[in-house]
């Protein structure tokens, strides 16, 4: 093995060694705290952590691409607990059964909003056709509707 390649596996070798004692050192702090690096979530208590765990983290006034590393990976272990636990189960069934026109509904009793008001899909005969079910909502009408309400185009289409 030549110099080069042994002062580089020396070097590998040594980063490796200070990450496990970093590691241990921050896992003997999360048991002095009876904590945990929360990376499946498999209990209701366990859930109420992460959550004040994501408050303090959001509340922070010191953002680093490390803590928002930690939100994102906290926000897909708490939204991976909520699609599978048993207590979200009647609340997912009903969100999953809100169609585009539901929405649309919900959007326009929030905002006060008649037929006549949408004229990104169309006239008011279009828009009551539409919210009778008679039409369905189309990309292009969609599209418009996200733009208006500043939403995802996803909350108007159906979950699969």
């Amino acid at each position: 093995m030549s110099a080069v390649a042994k002062c580089n596996t020396m070097n590998t070798l040594g980063a490796i060694h200070e990450l496990a004692e970093r590691l241990t050192a921050i896992q003997q702090e999360l048991i002095r705290v009876k904590g945990t690096i929360i990376q499946v979530i498999t209990s209701e208590e366990e859930y109420d952590r992460a959550l004040a765990l994501l408050d303090e983290l959001t509340e922070s006034e010191t953002t680093s691409p490390a803590n928002e590393s930690l939100v994102d990976q906290l926000c897909a272990s708490i939204k991976r607990y909520e699609d599978t636990a048993p207590q979200f189960a009647e609340f997912n069934e009903q969100v999953a059964a809100i169609t585009g026109v539901d929405m649309l509904k919900f959007l326009m009793v929030q905002n006060k909003l008649t037929g006549s008001d949408l004229p990104e899909i169309g006239d008011k005969t279009v828009v009551s056709r539409t919210l009778n079910g008679k039409r369905t909502l189309s990309s292009i009408d969609i599209q418009a509707l996200s733009q208006r309400f500043h939403l995802e185009p996803s909350a108007f289409y159906p979950v699969i």
